[in-house]
């Protein structure tokens, strides 16, 4: 028998869920580690499999988390090794203008703005609701792919916070839609720059994960007023400016994008412009809905936007090697470098491309599963 015929193959196995994703190998150690190869021949190439490998060759099944992974036997060339990976999921702070001018007819239509908060199914506010806490609503529809938090600031009943802050988390839509009114923002005034400095000083995660982990951290700006303070009502862009030139030290990488729901003009533009530019850390974008359907458009971009299609293995593929793998979503074959397919960008990550990427994106429970030959991934 050929070498290649006695080899078993790798299989890593994602299941993805809230909780995160399996990989498994050939087949499972008494403790859960990975063991594979030697410190000679960490691949495993070597004939025969390493020296004094007692245990391998068993079967049995493993689980960790939110998946399980059925593992069979490996064989003398096969180490086994369970393999832990994750989807990179992206933390989204959303920070919404809870002004009473919020309460304004959206569009406008040249209408005033509104200086009493109150209900109004047509307004601004309940435009941004529905967008986002909707039966399609983004919030709704990616909670399982994103860690959503949430902070609505204005002066009432409190200031610049009118409630607690919903600290970022996965299938957060419950808690979020309980600090979330739908149709009356709570009020009154727009202390934008305080509630900024709140959200880059206690709800960004400043902690560095060692392993690469962790995804993108995106604060996403909604407002529709000239900022204030918690004191009166006299425009003060200062504070916003400062708050956003802070985000830039943080240590960790922190984008923040600003969308308009007002129609704004002169210095406010020029304002909310700045904020944009600061908050990518060059030139960035205005976004300014002027309807409903346009203000969905932009947060499904931006909030879609930051859910990726990368998978971080927790082990390293042997480079040139990795179209031996078959890789499978849904139990659909995909293509190594294809344009909808897959691609390894670097040894420790899986990119899934075109519309396996808008499949992988779209779904929470997605099933990906990769086999690799023995011999082309080593678990770390």
């Amino acid at each position: 028998m050929t070498r290649a015929a006695m080899q078993r193959s790798l299989s890593v196995l994602l299941v993805l869920g809230a909780l995160g994703v399996l990989a498994s190998a050939c087949g499972d150690d008494d403790d859960g580690d990975s063991v594979i190869g030697t410190d000679k021949d960490p691949f495993n190439n070597a004939p025969g499999g390493p020296l004094g490998a007692a245990g391998w060759g068993a079967s049995g099944n493993s689980s960790s988390g939110a998946g399980n992974s059925s593992v069979s036997g490996g064989g003398a060339n096969c180490p086994s090794g369970i393999a832990r990976t994750s989807r990179i999921t992206p933390r989204v702070i959303l920070v919404l203008d809870g002004s009473c001018s919020m309460s304004t007819p959206y569009p406008a239509n040249g209408a005033q703005s509104a200086t009493s908060c109150r209900n109004n199914q047509n307004s601004r506010w309940a435009a941004l609701h529905n967008v986002l806490m909707g039966d399609q609503g983004v919030v709704r529809q990616l909670q399982g792919v994103v860690e959503f938090g949430v902070v609505i600031f204005g002066t009432e009943p409190n200031c610049p916070l009118t409630g607690d802050a919903i600290r970022p988390a996965v299938n957060n839509f419950e808690a979020i839609n309980r600090a979330f009114p739908a149709d009356t923002p709570p009020g009154q005034f727009t202390p934008t720059g305080p509630a900024l400095d709140y959200v880059y000083t206690e709800l960004i995660d400043r902690m560095v994960d060692p392993d690469g982990m962790e995804g993108p951290q995106i604060v996403l700006l909604a407002t529709d007023g000239e900022p204030n303070s918690c004191e009166n009502a006299d425009p003060n862009y200062d504070p916003s400016v400062n708050a956003l030139n802070m985000s830039r030290t943080l240590g960790v990488p922190v984008l923040t994008y600003v969308v308009s729901l007002a129609d704004a003009t002169g210095p406010f533009h020029d304002h909310l412009q700045q904020l944009a530019d600061i908050g990518v850390g060059g030139q960035g974008t205005l976004y300014s809905p002027n309807t409903p359907a346009e203000l969905r458009a932009a947060l499904e971009t931006l909030i879609g936007g930051a859910v990726g299609c990368d998978i971080l293995l927790n082990g390293t593929v042997r480079t040139g090697e990795e179209c031996k793998a078959t890789v499978t979503l849904n139990g659909n074959e995909l293509a190594c470098n294809g344009a909808n397919g897959w691609i390894l960008t670097d040894p420790s990550h899986i990119r899934l491309q075109g519309s396996a990427c808008d499949m992988f994106k779209a779904s929470p429970t997605a099933v990906l599963s990769a086999n690799f030959a023995c011999g082309t991934f080593m678990v770390m």
